[in-house]
């Protein structure tokens, strides 16, 4: 049975914001515990899917209204590849099969419901040339999926942008429908990755920026302005990513657009 005393943590759902969620979604209590997300590699085959209490969509499920993107992702946390296989999400509107769908390279597209999902967390990151976003939905036994608008090696794909944009909003277009409290929508790092973050940034503006400005006034050399302004494009990333990811909480209704761009 589907159980939401975890949610008592935040607030105690009223009985008929309950039954207006299910009623919204069609979702039945007794169907709601059909799904248990992969370790971090991901079923490889539909018996690996099976033993991990997951489950392919069926052929009834297929037949719903739903609007696949072709987006990368990545499953409990992988941070190092040459390359990632895994692309595809897709939103299901199946009245009580409505969920999320992702679709392993080497196994059937696996989905969880709207009511297995407790947070999403919208970030981004840099590597000193370009910016990727990353939305990350947290499901309820601790795993996550995070969709990114990066390419196959991780780094971002222009093209991919305004799909996972498209995406984005989907996605909380369906999740501002549940009651108040039951899902937590966070932008940006944690406190403390914050905080390093942001030392890391001025010791890098001070580096790259601070000394060439003083190398201005020691040697009088307007080639200095040179290195001066390589610097300041080389930080201007990262403190772009610096502010973009400060800590909130924010309206689902209205998703943050510099995690978007």
């Amino acid at each position: 049975m589907y159980n939401f005393h975890v949610f008592r943590q935040s607030s105690r759902l009223e009985n008929r914001d309950l039954r207006h969620f299910y009623r919204q979604f069609g979702l039945s209590i007794r169907q709601s515990n059909l799904l248990v997300t992969s370790g971090s590699k991901g079923p490889q085959s539909n018996v690996e899917a099976q033993a991990m209490g997951e489950r392919p969509i069926s052929k009834q499920e297929r037949q719903g209204a739903s609007t696949a993107y072709d987006l990368y992702y990545l499953v409990n946390g992988k941070h190092f590849f040459w390359r990632n296989p895994n692309h595809g999400v897709t939103l299901i509107d199946g009245g009580r099969e409505s969920a999320i769908a992702w679709h392993p390279e080497k196994a059937e597209a696996i989905r969880r419901l709207w009511t297995d999902i407790v947070s999403v967390n919208m970030t981004s990151a840099t590597s000193g040339k370009d910016i990727v976003n990353n939305c990350r939905i947290n499901f309820r036994n601790g795993h996550f999926l995070v969709v990114t608008d990066a390419d196959t090696s991780g780094e971002v794909d222009h093209d991919r942008t305004p799909v996972y944009r498209d995406f984005v909003r989907a996605l909380h277009l369906r999740l501002a429908q549940a009651p108040a409290g039951t899902i937590a929508f966070n932008a940006g790092a944690s406190q403390g990755r914050h905080r390093v973050m942001t030392v890391m940034g001025v010791i890098a503006a001070l580096f790259f920026v601070g000394t060439p400005l003083v190398l201005v006034f020691i040697v009088r050399d307007w080639r200095v302005l040179l290195t001066l302004a390589a610097g300041a494009t080389f930080v201007w990333p990262f403190w772009k990513v610096i502010e973009a990811n400060r800590p909130r909480s924010y309206d689902p209704r209205f998703p943050p657009g510099e995690l978007m761009d």
